[in-house]
This record gives structure tokens, C-alpha cells and sequence, in this order.
């Protein structure tokens, strides 16, 4: 490997925080694909690996370009592997006054087109968000996981309480599992991590089914909020019956979606655009689980069903300390609906996916097989969720905080490209009689932009 960036600040720190993504992995393999994750910044663009050799690595490194692939091959490093570093990575960003905060994570599943049909699970698929009158195209499916972490951010001279939605990573979903099974795995990786946080899963009406929510709610530590079909059964809770022979009955009476939201007796308020009632009900979809029904009503008079199983009460959030407005502007009456309010926050894994494929390249990869295809779009990943991370695990990089991850990507591909110009030129010195000026001047321009450096 290249000796010639040990003394360069950027890319000496951007090989040691990619190599720990890969901790049981070789030294050298660790630098391999440490220097992989480098080219794709230097490039801001994720295409083939042979692409990133040619136009970078080839110039930077003495390894070959099988050496790259076999780096990729690699048993050591599993998906797995590396999406469980980085929910530690994002764990450890959380300063110790919020460590009693609540962990917010997001399921969901998307999808990539691809013009090929030599893909592995390449297949027919439909898109409700296709607005061109297509709604099957040929593409791939992937569920994936968000971890919302809480850090500290200064507003207007202010901290309050922010909450970052890092992507962990992605599996592929080709007809051997379902996505429930996709994501309850996914969810098995991380709960380790989290077993003496206070953990909220959240996940739109397609998750909603018992199987991912009675996985889900075997850890002791995690509650689920959750959008649900609104045809979904809800009965009463059941009526004592001591005193009286007989099993005890599991459900009352039968509930509809309009029986709550126009009962005056349930709580009612207003939420954004929306009126809010909240009532506690029994479901088949979560078992013997007592769990608050939120019945959101809106102008047009269409009616959305939500669930918790979270009591507001327990909640262990400093909720006058919250950035987000919504959050922070809760009087102690409307805490009933306040496990509503954090559903909003599921939004971050859909942003992540937009600027993923809108900025990241997810969907250019031209590998074929499974395996490969997961490993790159987990390394893609690894390099996005880092650019949300790195400002507040580095405070050289903090006035990044307040901007997106691309433009820090931006400036770290700008600052590496100086370094390797500055690394070059020292390496190709010949004679004595170059100036110190001249070369002090060029060192200038390699580390002049301290936020990358």
C-alpha cells in the first residue's frame, strides 16, 4: 500500500475511520476497502469497482485491481458486520447527557430498476409512487434500517436536542424471505447494540403484522408506533368479570375508525391539519398487548389508523429540550398523542433513500450476483451514513452540522484531491533547488481548508 498519505491529515483520518467498519477483516483488507469508500468520495460518485481503480486507486495505491475484489470477497466482512459498526459508530456520536434518551428505529423497504434481466432476483415489481402511468417496472427490492440517534445542537445560542437518521444498511429481498423476515433480522443485528436503551420501532401500515410486531416486541426494552390499514380489527378492552365462572374474554366489544374519532368521550385535539383521537384498544395484530389507537381526521374527511405501545408517561424524552418544533411544543394534556408525533420522525429513512439514489449512485451497480450487489450497496451506505456522522464525531468538521451530507462530501473529495496533488509532488522532488517557498506555498494549498482538514 502507498506510503505517501501517512502525513496527510484528511485521508490518514478518512482510512482510519473507514477501516473500522471492518474490524475483523485483516490489517490490509481493512485498508483495501477503507481506500474503496476514499476513491468514492474522491470521485463523488459510486460506479464500478473497476471504474474506481482506473480513474483513482491505479494512481494512489501499488495494490491491483483483483486485490480489490478479493478485499470485496472477503469473508471476514459481512453485511452484517458492517452495518452493526456503524449503528456503534452512531451510537457513540450521542453525548452522555442523552444517553437516557430514546433510539428511534425505521424499517421500510425500496426499489431499484434495472434494464438487465441477468440480475439475481432481478423481477416484476410495483411502485405506488410511479406517477407515470407505469406502475410495474423491472428492478430489484431492498428493506433497510434507520437508526435515529439524539445529539446536541446549538440553535440561536441555544442546545436542544436533534435528532440524526443514520442509515445502517440494506438487504436484498428476492422471494426466499419475506420482508417481514428481512427486517426482523435486521432488527436482530442491532438490538444487541441497544439493550440498555429505551428503543422505539417505527414502520408504515405494510410492516404492520404479527409477525414482525410480536419479533419486535420479545425485547423488553422496544415499542413499536406504527401506521396500520384501516380496516384493521380494534375491540375494547375487556370487561372485568370477577366474580364470574368462566374464562375471562380477550376482546370487547368491535371498534370502527369513525366510532372513535366521533365519540366526544376520547380525547380529541388538533395536530397539524389533522384532528387526533386516542383511545386504548386490544388488536389481534398484537396479541394479548393493550396498545393507544390514534384515528387522525382530516378536512376532507378521510380517516388514518395509528398504533403504539408505548405509554406517553414512560417516554424518557427531555421534551422542552427538542429542536423540532412539533416536539418541543407539547402541554402536558396533549402528551396522550405525543407517540403520534414521533412517527413523523420516521420520514429520515425516506430522505436517505432520495439522496441515495439521487446523489449517491445506489442503483448503478453492475455486479450480478447477490451477494456482490448487497456488499456494494452496503458500502455505498457506509459512505453516506458516515457524512451524517463525521460532523459530530469530529469537531474540525462541525460547521457541516447544519448541511447536507453531500456538501461535506464535496469538500472532503476537494481536500483529498489536494492532498494527493501535494503527496505527488513531494514524491517526484529530484533536486535540491526546488524552492521551500514554492513548496510551502503548496502545502498551503493542500491543507488551507481547515473544515476538511
Amino acid at each position: 500500500m502507498s506510503q505517501l498519505y501517512t502525513s496527510q491529515p484528511t485521508v490518514n483520518r478518512l482510512l482510519t475511520t473507514f477501516s473500522s467498519l471492518f474490524p475483523s477483516a485483516t490489517r490490509r483488507t481493512r485498508h483495501l476497502l477503507a481506500w474503496l469508500l476514499i476513491a468514492q468520495l474522491a470521485l463523488e460518485s459510486a460506479p464500478s469497482v473497476r471504474c474506481l481503480f482506473r480513474q483513482f486507486l491505479s494512481k494512489q495505491t501499488d495494490a491491483s485491481l483483483n486485490s480489490y475484489y478479493r478485499a470485496l470477497g472477503n469473508g471476514l466482512v459481512t453485511d452484517a458486520s458492517i452495518r452493526q459498526a456503524l449503528a456503534l459508530q452512531a451510537l457513540a456520536i450521542v453525548p452522555e447527557a442523552l444517553r437516557q434518551e430514546p433510539i428511534l428505529l425505521s424499517v421500510d423497504d425500496t426499489s431499484i430498476a434495472k434494464w438487465g434481466k441477468h440480475f439475481d432476483g432481478v423481477g416484476i415489481l410495483y411502485d405506488h409512487a410511479k406517477h407515470d402511468g407505469k406502475s410495474y417496472f423491472n428492478g430489484h427490492a431492498f428493506v433497510s434500517l434507520t437508526m435515529s440517534v439524539p445529539v446536541l445542537h446549538e440553535t440561536a445560542g441555544k442546545q436542544q436536542i436533534r435528532y440524526i437518521a443514520v442509515p445502517i444498511g440494506y438487504v436484498m429481498s428476492n422471494g426466499e424471505a419475506s420482508k417481514l423476515t428481512l427486517a426482523c433480522q435486521l432488527h436482530d443485528e442491532v438490538m444487541p447494540i441497544l439493550e440498555k436503551r429505551q428503543v422505539i420501532l417505527l414502520f408504515d401500515s405494510w410492516y404492520a403484522k404479527r409477525e414482525l410486531l410480536a419479533h419486535a416486541l420479545s425485547y423488553p426494552n422496544l415499542n413499536v408506533t406504527c401506521n396500520a390499514r384501516h380496516d384493521t380489527a380494534m375491540f375494547e378492552l375487556p370487561d372485568s368479570t370477577a366474580g364470574r365462572r368462566g374464562r375471562p374474554p380477550k376482546y370487547g366489544k368491535r371498534l370502527m375508525l369513525d366510532e372513535i374519532a366521533n365519540d366526544l368521550t376520547n380525547y380529541l385535539c388538533r395536530m397539524d391539519n389533522y384532528f387526533v383521537a386516542h383511545r386504548l384498544v386490544k388488536t389481534r395484530i398484537f396479541g394479548d398487548h393493550t396498545v393507544h389507537a390514534y384515528v387522525t381526521l382530516s378536512k376532507s374527511g378521510s380517516y388514518r389508523l395509528f398504533f403504539s405501545t408505548i405509554d406517553p408517561m414512560a417516554l424518557h424524552m427531555s421534551i422542552a429540550w427538542q429542536e423540532n418544533k412539533g416536539l418541543r411544543n407539547t402541554s402536558s394534556k396533549h402528551m396522550a398523542i405525543y407517540p403520534l408525533k414521533l412517527y413523523k420522525l420516521r420520514w429520515g429513512i425516506e430522505t436517505n433513500y432520495y439522496e441515495q439514489k439521487m446523489f449517491w449512485e445506489l442503483g448503478s451497480y453492475k455486479v450480478r450476483t447477490k451477494t456482490a450487489i448487497e456488499h456494494l450497496l452496503n458500502l455505498t451506505n457506509s459512505g453516506h451514513a458516515l457524512m451524517k456522522i463525521l460532523p459530530y464525531e469530529d469537531e474540525r468538521l462541525n460547521t457541516y452540522r447544519d448541511k447536507s451530507p453531500q456538501e461535506l462530501r464535496h469538500a472532503l473529495s476537494q481536500q483529498i484531491h489536494k492532498e494527493v496533488f501535494f503527496a505527488t509532488l513531494v514524491s517526484k522532488a529530484q533536486s535540491s533547488i526546488n524552492s521551500s517557498t514554492l513548496l510551502k506555498a503548496l502545502q498551503a494549498l493542500a491543507w488551507g481548508d481547515e473544515q476538511a482538514a
